[in-house]
């Protein structure tokens, strides 16, 4: 079996429209996505109807998937400059995204545990018990391991950290897919992973797909998207920008 698994679009459709003419080449048998369909890009619509369109096997909620949908809370205002931002992104999409689509948004999953051509499996955005953990490719055996639950599970599959990698460990197969819509691991390309499974027997990738960046960017600015010079930092440098002190000239 032929696996392909997305995550963190964030509402970057030019990339995710090349990742999709991409998956036409390698054929999966089934496809998942791992959350973040939503904020900081300019075409949250547009990313959860292609992202339906792919039928996938399973689709897990994201943090800011999450957020998006049970924010702001009565009487909260903003009391930082992220929080700041994630207002305007929120706002954003709001004005972007039909009431069906969000409630939908909001009662997806935060996990899922299945067999997968007999391998025990489970899927999350960041982690169990978490929207918001982060396990980079670096992290130790001992961080890598808190990624499951049930002992006899052989493969994991995250996204949220937005660096793509594959690691093995204790008889577990851990892929971290990357992200499509903002790479933050200095590779401006989508990322997405293909695992194939025959049995017990497992091999996995990171693809790292080309699109136009410039598409992508110039869309946001027709749309007025706030925020969008740490966008278009983010599309061209792959690094994560928002907290930086960016020029608006």
């Amino acid at each position: 079996m032929r696996l392909a698994v997305l995550s963190d679009t964030h509402g970057n459709a030019a990339a995710l429209e090349a990742v999709m003419r991409d998956l036409q080449n390698q054929s999966p048998d089934a496809i998942v996505f791992l959350g973040d369909m939503v904020m900081r890009g300019p075409q949250p619509r547009e990313c959860i109807q292609m992202v339906k369109s792919l039928q996938p096997h399973a689709i897990i909620r994201g943090n800011y998937d999450d957020l998006f949908t049970r924010f702001p809370e009565p009487g909260w205002s903003p009391s930082s400059e992220k929080e700041e931002l994630v207002l305007r992104a929120f706002e954003y999409d709001c004005q972007h995204i039909s009431a069906e689509d969000q409630a939908w948004l909001g009662n997806l999953p935060t996990e899922l545990s299945l067999l997968v051509d007999e391998v025990p499996t489970e899927m999350y955005h960041a982690g169990p018990d978490s929207l918001y953990k982060v396990v980079y490719p670096w992290a130790t055996l001992e961080e890598l391991d808190t990624l499951h639950r049930r002992e006899e599970t052989r493969l994991v599959l995250y996204g949220h950290v937005h660096h793509s990698h594959v690691r093995q460990g204790n008889g577990r197969l851990v892929v971290n897919c990357g992200s499509i819509g903002l790479p933050f691991d200095g590779d401006n390309r989508a990322s997405y992973a293909i695992v194939d499974i025959q049995k017990q027997d497992m091999a996995a990738q990171i693809r790292r797909v080309s699109y136009d960046i410039e598409k992508a960017i110039s869309i946001a600015k027709d749309l007025f998207m706030p925020d969008v010079e740490a966008f278009e930092y983010a599309l061209r440098t792959a690094r994560y920008p928002y907290g930086l002190k960016l020029s608006t000239s």
